[in-house]
């Protein structure tokens, strides 16, 4: 059995917002019964682009980090969680129950990285799927992934040596490391400090 996961290369994502504006393609509106209940039309962001501005005029830099769910092997949501409604697929996705569920605000504020929005509507927490019905429907990857057009973002088996995700994780971390969650969603490039200058 796969262990999905995803890594994202900061240094060649340019803020198109293509993941984001395909993820609310794809959900918004949309149920998709055992997977997830659709997105509400505002809010509700399951890839989020995090823009992160570095240094002064003249001299700035800009960097943009998308952030889905990071599916973690030690996931709080699944500890906040009554009766099992939140859990944990063979392949390693994270499912929260849409019918199960409902009413369990206390999932949604359980997540450090802020990556369970709250569907007030719905009253139930919701967040990226990994679009696990398309992947369990034959897809080889999300449709963030599929719709970016610089690679920044890369899909496959964590466990497969042969796969680029595998390769590409050797060299990426987590966002926050001091979480201890072992993110199966991680990055290359994450932007540090920023200096710049003039020589006289």
């Amino acid at each position: 059995m796969a262990r999905y996961g995803m890594v994202i290369d900061l240094t060649i994502c340019n803020g198109c917002y293509n993941c984001f504006l395909t993820c609310r393609d794809e959900f918004c509106g949309n149920d998709y019964p055992g997977y997830s209940a659709g997105q509400p039309m505002e809010g509700g962001f399951w890839m989020k682009i995090h823009e992160r501005e570095r240094g002064r005029y003249p001299k700035v830099k800009m960097a943009f980090i998308p952030m889905p769910c990071m599916h973690c092997e030690d996931a709080s949501c699944i500890k906040a969680a009554e009766n099992g409604d939140v859990y944990r697929r063979p392949d390693g996705i994270i499912i929260i129950d849409p019918v199960k569920a409902v009413g369990q605000r206390q999932i949604a504020s359980s997540c450090p990285y802020r990556a369970i929005d709250w569907n007030e509507a719905l009253q139930l927490p919701q967040k990226c799927t990994l679009c696990a019905h398309l992947l369990d429907d034959g897809w080889k990857e999300p449709r963030c992934v599929e719709a970016c057009p610089t690679g920044a973002l890369a899909f496959g088996d964590l466990d497969d040596p042969k796969s680029d995700v595998h390769a590409l994780a050797a060299k990426a971390e987590a966002m926050h490391p001091e979480y201890g969650l072992k993110e199966k969603v991680v990055y290359i490039g994450i932007p540090r400090k920023f200096v710049a200058g003039t020589v006289a």
